[in-house]
């Protein structure tokens, strides 16, 4: 656009813009480094806004109200390169909202039920909101919440593996201890695995022997457990698929030590004989030049 362009069309700074619009002059800002907004340049170099840059801010902000994202807004608009119809993107938008207030809803279902209760400590709002903050996908109740989403089809598997908590005493509110995003990828693949059933029968009989340390009557110790599951798991191996999806998936969780460390505290709330076992695990494994996440061994390479 020329001078002479520039002369006779409306211009606005960038902070008449703001105040036309009701849009920030610093989110107009971040508006133009994402190349949304284009404003033409005087021969001086200030940047002014005309009566399509207006009409862009205004139709951004408009869809930022309904909550649609900045890339959403940029595939639609036909101006910035989209489809030219909004359709497309309001139906992506409306089950999006949809699933919000689906969640909106199970989390008003569960205050309602909280200020209801005789009782209205942490523990028992959490219990309710445990319940409610997350589905299947993103939860694996009393275990943690996930950062990246399960498919459905391994959400259900591991609904299945975890019901009930396994009567662990453990707070509800550590059922909110955030996951990183690689331990979905560990998730799937030992979903898929054949041959689960026996890793996840043998957890359940170490956390069962783990309660048992709290029995007054046992005379086993937690570094014997522990020792009892790492030996274990070397006189008789997990299946093949199960120790290969070990082998290719914990490598890559780069927070393994921060996590183990959150496993330990999470075991520390059922009893400090439990963290010990699970200490004791990880040093063992360790000292075998083993990965571990949890009580699970990454299985050496095969010979």
């Amino acid at each position: 656009m020329g001078s002479s362009d520039l002369d006779a069309a409306p211009r606005l700074k960038i902070g008449e813009a703001a105040k036309l619009t009701g849009v920030t002059p610093g989110r107009i800002r971040h508006y133009q480094r994402l190349g949304l907004v284009n404003p033409a340049r005087s021969p001086s170099g200030y940047r002014y806004f005309g009566a399509g840059e207006l009409l862009l801010l205004l139709q951004i902000d408009l869809l930022r109200s309904l909550g649609m994202s900045l890339a959403e807004i940029s595939e639609s608009l036909p101006r910035l390169g989209g489809e030219g119809s909004l359709r497309p993107a309001l139906e992506r938008h409306r089950r999006t909202l949809e699933q919000e207030r689906s969640r909106l809803d199970r989390l008003l279902h569960a205050v309602e039920r909280a200020l209801e209760s005789q009782e209205a400590s942490a523990e028992a709002v959490a219990a309710y909101l445990a319940v409610a903050h997350s589905t299947p996908r993103e939860s694996l109740g009393i275990f943690g919440r996930l950062t990246q989403p399960l498919s459905e089809e391994a959400a259900g598997e591991w609904a299945d593996i975890l019901g009930g908590g396994w009567a662990l005493p453990v707070s509800p509110i550590l059922g909110r201890m955030l996951l990183p995003d690689r331990v979905t990828e560990v998730l799937e693949r030992l979903a898929r695995a054949q041959g689960n059933e026996v890793l996840f029968g043998r957890v359940r009989e170490l956390a069962n022997a783990i309660l048992a340390l709290s029995d007054p009557g046992s005379r086993s110790t937690p570094r014997q457990v522990a020792a009892d599951w790492v030996l274990g798991l070397t006189s008789h191996p997990l299946p093949p698929e199960v120790q290969e999806a070990l082998r290719e998936t914990v490598p890559r969780i780069r927070e393994l030590e921060v996590l183990n460390q959150g496993f330990q505290l999470w075991a520390e709330s059922i009893s400090p004989a439990a963290a010990s076992v699970l200490r004791t695990i990880q040093q063992l494994a360790r000292r075998r030049g083993q990965l571990v996440l949890g009580v699970l061994l990454v299985p050496p390479p095969p010979s």
